[in-house]
């Protein structure tokens, strides 16, 4: 005889396709958790590849982690079906209740992918509430299933990371913005972004080609956006050690304290990443990491984005930057990372930031 809980399973699976929100509500809960709905002797096989594919720390110099990770039974998930980020696991061999929801919830081709070892991730957005991520993650046995978790730990990361850049975008674009400040980099150096309430230019400087942007909201905090480009069809400046001399070369004009005794320099031995990545369908090289000031007084996370705009023939370098000693700066670099994710130039529509 089946246990109660096995006999559960296909009972869920019908309750959540029926329960299909026909308005679509809006998911609830933080953005930086992940719901994880996975069977608790399973979870304690895998919990050491499920960290270290979702809560692998950054340093912001202190470590952080993206995602906090929250463990529920199957019979739970009619209650958490309204979070945010809903991660589902389970080996289709299992023979406890979630090994049989996952054979009832995947139809006969996508099982046969699975059988065949040739998928393992199913995402769906806006499954059952909108701004919502649900990812079913499976395989042929559990110990497959931790094989793909460690050897695909930052893919399946991304896919909660880009929803959650999406919602803050989304958030982003209904807050209250400055808009003579956009027009005036749209009239000026055809190009904008979308310059949040409380953002103010701090450096415009045409003689090296460079607008300098800040905010010092909330207090004790600093935040700084930087757009640098040159008229040039160099691309074979596309390059990370290129990206790393211009932003030192930069800040050293514009990142200074005061009295001119020190300056901000990227850290180079500590936490320094360099990433291929698509920015606004522009292929551009990403680099990561920490910046202090010469003098070690001061530093934080930054992130760049160096790459080359074919209209316009420009070269553009972009640059985020926070210092917030006293407060968790993941949102807050997450917060500039997604405002420069909103620049525009004369190749895209000007009259939407958007």
């Amino acid at each position: 005889m089946k246990s109660p809980m096995i006999l559960l399973a296909p009972l869920l699976i019908v309750l959540l396709a029926s329960c299909g929100i026909q308005r679509k509500d809006n998911a609830i809960g933080e953005s930086d958790i992940i719901t994880i709905i996975c069977d608790s002797m399973d979870y304690a096989l895998l919990e050491d590849v499920i960290e270290n594919a979702f809560a692998q720390p950054f340093f912001t110099p202190q470590p952080e982690t993206w995602f906090r990770l929250l463990r529920y039974d199957l019979a739970d998930l009619l209650e958490r079906k309204r979070d945010r980020n809903i991660l589902i696991l389970a080996a289709l061999d299992a023979d406890h209740a979630l090994g049989e929801y996952m054979r009832g919830a995947l139809d006969a081709d996508v099982r046969k992918l699975v059988d065949d070892g040739k998928e393992h991730v199913f995402v769906q957005k806006d499954l059952w509430y909108r701004g919502q991520v649900v990812s079913h993650l499976t395989a042929r046995s559990i110990a497959e299933l931790g094989d793909y978790l460690l050897t695909n730990g930052p893919k399946l990361e991304y896919y909660f990371r880009q929803a959650w850049d999406e919602r803050e975008r989304a958030r982003m674009l209904n807050l209250p913005r400055e808009e003579e400040v956009e027009a005036h980099l749209r009239s000026e150096y055809a190009f904008s972004l979308a310059v949040i309430r409380n953002w103010f230019i701090a450096k415009d400087s045409s003689e090296i080609n460079t607008v300098l942007l800040r905010r010092q909201h909330p207090a004790h905090t600093e935040r700084w956006l930087m757009v640098h480009w040159m008229d040039t069809t160099n691309t074979a400046l596309l390059t990370s050690s290129f990206a790393l001399e211009l932003r030192d070369r930069l800040t050293e004009i514009l990142y200074r304290t005061y009295d001119d005794s020190t300056w901000a320099v990227v850290d180079t031995v500590n936490h320094l990443q360099f990433d291929e990545v698509n920015f606004q369908d522009r292929f551009a090289i990403r680099m990561k990491g920490l910046w202090r000031m010469q003098d070690f007084s001061m530093g934080g996370p930054f992130v760049s984005y160096l790459f080359y705009d074919e209209t316009q023939q420009r070269i553009y370098f972009l640059d985020g930057s926070v210092f917030a000693p006293r407060y968790e700066k993941k949102k807050l670099i997450q917060d500039v990372d997604v405002m420069m994710k909103t620049f525009v130039t004369a190749s895209d529509d000007l009259g939407e930031t958007g």
